[in-house]
């Protein structure tokens, strides 16, 4: 098991843990968060690339991105709601983000879309066999 394993499995017990306050409940609730809802855990600097792609493994959108930032008041995380993933080769939409590197986090990601009061957009993710295009939001944001 890799350092990052520990790491993603610490966030993950983090958020579990959190989940018995009431409060913490409602905070989620008040970020996307409902009932049966897949909640993918994902630290601050981890690559996109990497979540999408656990995303895509793992789960089946909409799913809540939990971006484990300590630093982030009042618990911890900040969200992101995923929504449907299209894998043809759609036109790219009005509100398309074309400038996601190799190399951006999800942290990056958030900043980004936090910063320039976009809460929602859509991503084109870039893997070596099946390019998928995103909807993406920060928490709490109507799409």
């Amino acid at each position: 098991m890799t350092a990052r394993d520990i790491d993603e499995r610490s966030a993950a017990f983090d958020l579990a843990q959190r989940l018995r306050d009431p409060q913490f409940r409602a905070y989620m609730v008040r970020n996307g968060y409902v009932s049966g809802t897949t909640v993918v855990v994902a630290y601050d600097d981890e690559p996109v690339a990497e979540v999408f792609s656990r995303i895509v493994s793992e789960a089946q959108p909409p799913v809540i991105v939990a971006v484990h930032r300590p630093s982030a008041k009042p618990y911890g995380f900040v969200f992101m709601q995923i929504g449907q993933v299209d894998y043809d080769a759609s036109p790219a939409a009005p509100d398309d983000d074309p400038n996601i590197g190799d190399s951006a986090s999800i942290g990056m990601l958030y900043d980004t879309m936090d910063t320039q009061t976009r809460p929602k957009t859509h991503l084109t993710i870039p893997n070596d066999w099946r390019p998928a295009r995103f909807k993406v939001q920060l928490a709490g944001a109507a799409f």
